[in-house]
């Protein structure tokens, strides 16, 4: 049995199949042919292979078409729990972090201000709580992201297009690497003070007519 995942041997009653409490398990399966979002188990802990049936795993939210899914992977730790003491009826309680398996935050500075949700390829989803700084962030594997704190709003695609809103100074820039067009029937700029254009080549304007007042 691996370190990770040591924990009480089998007594002879759960030799025979039967445990009491809560149990240590590893993802066998996941791909439930029902679509009804179960897995299947295996107790790295027993002394012959085990397999379990489909195990339905206890959620924050289910209901008829709406909840949260959020799949272990084959290979994850679980904890679960057994129908009338059954081990090839689990229920999944949850996902457990081990040795070899760490957590995507480590809290190491101790004010356990950041909340975060990381998929298997990298996606991030990031609650930051930070005193003065507090911050929620999505972020893709590829280094797309959107930022968003007290002072405004920040969207980047990691390509040199930058949009950022800055709700303390009233302001909104809009940055890109090579090119910015605007299409529609009818487009109208006003400023209520002052109107800049500034090129550093040349400028063309076409109409049918130009009028300028």
């Amino acid at each position: 049995m691996s370190e990770q995942y040591a924990g009480p041997r089998e007594t002879s009653l759960e030799a025979g199949g039967f445990v009491k409490g809560v149990a240590l398990a590893l993802v066998a399966d996941n791909h439930d042919p029902d679509g009804l979002a179960r897995i299947k188990v295996s107790y790295p802990w027993h002394s012959q292979p085990t397999e379990s049936y489909w195990a339905r795993i206890a959620v924050p939210m289910a209901g008829n078409g709406r909840g949260a899914v959020f799949l272990p992977e084959v290979g994850d730790e679980v904890l679960v729990v057994f129908e009338r003491e059954d081990m090839r009826f689990p229920f999944v309680l949850g996902g457990l972090w081990n040795g070899k398996d760490k957590p995507p935050e480590s809290n190491s500075n101790g004010r356990n201000d950041i909340r975060v949700i990381k998929t298997r390829k990298g996606h991030t989803l990031l609650f930051d709580d930070s005193e003065g700084n507090g911050r929620v962030e999505l972020q893709l594997a590829d280094g797309k992201r959107l930022a968003i704190d007290d002072s405004g709003l920040k969207l980047d695609d990691g390509s040199g297009n930058v949009l950022t809103i800055d709700t303390r100074g009233g302001a909104m820039s809009l940055k890109a690497g090579q090119r910015i067009s605007l299409q529609a029937p009818s487009i109208s700029l006003e400023a209520t003070g002052s109107l800049s254009l500034k090129a550093n080549a040349s400028v063309e304007v076409k109409g049918m007519p130009v009028s300028i007042n």
